[in-house]
């Protein structure tokens, strides 16, 4: 992490200190905004990815630069006693334009978490564009390594994710209990800014840890999801993680997802494994997910599909270097599995 000279704050800012100075001129005070803290920070993660390794289909592209870099900026001040008022504001990844989340590409200032909140010893309130509560936890741990296709956006997908007009509360830690709550509405799948008065959600999570382990769970209701009349959603997910000794920990969850819609009523449930081994800098990482065959108006269906995953990578002053192989079986309407290669490199700053 980076800190702005107070200097360059004022001359980056400078359009906005025009309309400040009225308001400076009558309260007697100057340059109330140069005692912000303010704070640059980002990922650069650069990796080469084959999604048909095996070019068992025709429609392989071989292999490909993707591009995940991103950077935003934070500023915060005290407000009042215990009251912190924070912004931040993050751009989407570099070079993807993510069609199946809004279309939006993914390089715009402010696609990814960009929110005024508040925060003290009574918690953090957020109002903007944040993840949900029970997106959170189906993000992180259970979608890594690689397993999203299938955990995250795979299946019916009967939840929100990033989403903008919402209020989200994170409370303080209670002897190892937290717990969030948030309201929102959009019509778009990832948050596209388009809210309508039929399209609304809510969610929550609590996690509880003790010594190396800590229990999950979240849900998540919706009316007309995504903008659809008629289609109500229902999510919830429980999981664990724990740290086991020798280096080793696990995590897993179970995920029901649930859309009654005007003519069909659809269910689906999806499990998430995830085994990993530290030993000093390097880690492996074994992952497997699963959807099961849904059902459509209490008929199974066959549109399961699965994901086995392995990843090696290290810690090497700060710089994450990695290798990821995994096999996806029954995308795409085959019944194969493709076989996933990408090699990459991430650090943070």
């Amino acid at each position: 992490m980076s800190l702005f000279k107070k200097s360059l704050v004022a001359v980056a800012l400078s359009s906005a200190s025009l309309s400040g100075a009225a308001l400076a001129s009558e309260t007697g005070q100057v340059g109330i905004i140069s005692d912000f803290n303010v704070q640059a920070y980002g990922v650069a993660a650069i990796s080469i990815v084959n999604y048909n390794t095996g070019d068992n289909r025709d429609d392989s592209v071989g292999y490909a630069v993707e591009n995940e870099s991103r950077i935003g900026f934070r500023a915060s001040k005290p407000m009042f006693d215990d009251f912190l008022i924070t912004m931040q504001i993050e751009s989407g990844y570099v070079d993807s334009t993510d069609w199946g989340h809004g279309g939006v590409a993914g390089g715009v200032l402010g696609f990814r978490d960009t929110f005024i909140g508040a925060s003290g010893e009574w918690g953090n309130l957020r109002v903007g564009r944040v993840l949900t509560p029970l997106y959170e936890i189906v993000d992180w741990p259970f979608s890594n390594p690689g397993l999203g296709a299938t955990f995250d956006w795979g299946g019916i997908n009967a939840n929100y994710d990033r989403q903008s007009n919402q209020v989200r509360f994170d409370s303080a830690n209670y002897g190892g209990l937290t717990f969030a709550a948030s309201v929102g509405r959009d019509q778009d799948a990832n948050g596209g800014g388009n809210p309508t008065r039929d399209s609304n959600f809510y969610g929550g999570n609590i996690k509880y840890n003790f010594s190396t382990v800590t229990l999950m769970a979240a849900g998540e209701s919706a009316n007309n999801l995504r903008g659809v009349d008629g289609d109500d959603s229902f999510s919830y997910l429980v999981g664990f993680e724990a740290g086991l000794p020798a280096g080793f920990g696990i995590a897993a969850a179970y995920k029901y997802d649930e859309i009654d819609g005007n003519v069909d009523e659809l269910t689906q449930d999806s499990i998430s494994v995830i085994g990993q081994w530290w030993h000093g800098a390097l880690g492996i990482k074994l992952g497997y997910a699963q959807n099961f065959d849904s059902e459509k108006n209490s008929v199974t269906q066959d549109d399961g599909n699965s994901i086995t995953s392995v990843q090696v990578m290290g810690v090497i002053d700060g710089f994450v270097p990695y290798v990821r192989v995994a096999g996806r079986t029954d995308f795409n309407g085959n019944n194969d599995t493709d076989i996933v290669t990408r090699f990459g490199l991430e650090y943070g700053f």
